[in-house]
């Protein structure tokens, strides 16, 4: 199995998650141009020794960072992930210390080759926030060269602990509409019994 690909991000922001409520997203949202993701789990670890050896070892999730790399800033988008606020009255995105980034529901998919067939993975993180950048620039030399934008996220377990959830499918239709159900039908408590 390898991947071979990447497309179709979106998210869209967390709307309820209470003690007692369903979770809610708002209307999914696409952002444009996913180039590459790397997610890194953050664990809890301890250990413990005796006899001049390891006896016991006990690691468990925390969080987990998520960079992505992606070819436009679009500001419209990060005033979504980061709470920015746009001016009305002259079109200017500010930055403001008090700006508060909204948890979010993000997703993609990857394209991947199994036993030389095609396979595409709908890849859901439940709840994450953004972290605040600011694009690199450079002035331009002799040959052109594109400055694309890296951000990072956290994701953290939502309210039944699912920190991260996937499925693999045949078509990339079958995974985009696999992918857009992560935000219209959320993940449910796992102990609560299905109906028929």
């Amino acid at each position: 199995m390898a991947n071979i690909g990447m497309q179709g991000m979106k998210y869209a922001l967390l709307v309820t998650e209470g003690e007692g409520a369903e979770t809610t997203y708002q209307t999914a949202k696409e952002f444009i141009g996913a180039i590459s993701a790397s997610i890194t789990p953050n664990s809890a670890e301890a250990s413990l020794y005796g006899d001049d050896k390891l006896m016991e070892y006990s690691s468990s999730f925390q969080n987990a960072t998520v960079s992505l790399s992606a070819a436009d800033d679009n500001d419209e988008v990060f005033a979504d992930l980061l709470g920015r606020k746009k001016e009305t009255s002259t079109g200017r995105y500010r930055s403001n210390i008090n700006d508060v980034a909204p948890y979010v529901g993000f997703g993609y998919i990857v394209s991947k080759m199994v036993n030389g067939q095609t396979k595409y993975r709908a890849q859901f993180f439940p709840k994450m926030k953004f972290k605040v950048f600011v694009p690199e620039a450079s002035t331009k030399g002799e040959n052109l060269e594109f400055k694309t934008i890296t951000v990072e996220g956290m994701t953290m377990p939502s309210k039944y602990g699912d920190w991260e959830s996937h499925i693999d499918l045949d078509s990339l239709t079958a995974a985009q509409e696999e992918l857009n159900k992560y935000f219209t039908e959320p993940l449910s408590d796992p102990n609560t019994p299905k109906g028929d």
